[in-house]
């Protein structure tokens, strides 16, 4: 019986203790749920002060862009720009704004008067405005970043959605035919056979009388002088002929001027690197060179 008894306590003793730390855990589950909500409303309440930060910040960005955007359109303002060394800067910015702005809306961007859509086109609008201006241009095409720019801008024009991203479109064919004025922009632009495919797609559609118009008059910048004939090939396999000759009927004045410049252009490069005449081979034992060399 003693035994039993015994047993019985120890059995007891360990329900108790069982019991006691059951409650312990129950305790501290408590404070950690007390303490899990306190960190979920802290969360909450930062997620909501990072989206009025981040929505001020755009609203900021979107006005000031534009403000400096309109600015940029006086040659004194780019001018001033110039003297400072903030230029570089404004090139990485850009470059990178470009490249998150397309990442997050890859197939539907912003609509048109979104802060974010604002600032984007704002953004390039400026550096359109200074590319405008013949000493931008030069920097543009001559600085690292400015380079990196163009580059990001050629990669990621053929990406850009249709009809949402008609707009920024617009002003990265204004900026790329600024930079084709430049002699050195130029070369950086002529032999981008991508460029050429974006610029054909668009002159091929009708749907957008003014994308058309900016990619005409970037052609025929682009096909104006060719410094060799590997980059006259390119154009010669990318260039609509068909199309141009269609639009050569079009009402538009401006569309059939640069249509009849590219043919031109293409025809008179032809004559230079396809129909040059070819100087005739002289057998090498007629050669006047080879009869010293034997001599």
């Amino acid at each position: 019986m003693a035994e039993e008894k015994d047993e019985e306590n120890q059995h007891r003793n360990d329900l108790h203790m069982l019991r006691y730390k059951y409650l312990s855990l129950q305790k501290e589950w408590d404070n950690q749920q007390e303490h899990l909500g306190r960190m979920q409303g802290e969360v909450f309440k930062l997620r909501n002060q990072l989206r009025t930060q981040s929505s001020f910040c755009a609203s900021l960005g979107s006005t000031l862009g534009n403000l400096v955007w309109k600015a940029s359109r006086l040659q004194p303002v780019v001018e001033l720009f110039l003297t400072t060394n903030k230029l570089p800067e404004l090139f990485s910015m850009t470059s990178g704004t470009l490249i998150s702005f397309l990442e997050t809306y890859s197939k539907d961007l912003p609509d048109l008067h979104s802060d974010e859509t604002q600032f984007i086109l704002s953004m390039g609008g400026i550096i359109a405005n200074i590319a405008a201006v013949p000493e931008g241009r030069h920097y543009l095409v001559s600085d690292f970043s400015g380079k990196q720019l163009i580059e990001q801008i050629l990669q990621l024009l053929p990406k850009i959605p249709l009809t949402t991203g008609d707009p920024l479109k617009r002003i990265l064919l204004m900026i790329l035919y600024n930079v084709s004025i430049n002699a050195a922009g130029l070369l950086l632009l002529q032999d981008q056979k991508p460029l050429l495919e974006t610029l054909t797609q668009i002159i091929m559609c009708d749907r957008t009388p003014e994308l058309k118009l900016l990619s005409l008059r970037l052609y025929e910048s682009l096909t104006y002088e060719f410094g060799s004939v590997a980059v006259f090939n390119i154009h010669r396999q990318c260039v609509p002929t068909k199309k141009l000759q269609t639009i050569m009927s079009d009402t538009d004045a401006e569309m059939r001027q640069y249509a009849q410049s590219i043919i031109n252009n293409m025809k008179k490069a032809e004559e230079t690197f396809v129909l040059a005449p070819i100087e005739p081979n002289i057998p090498y034992d007629q050669c006047i060179l080879s009869k010293k060399i034997c001599s």
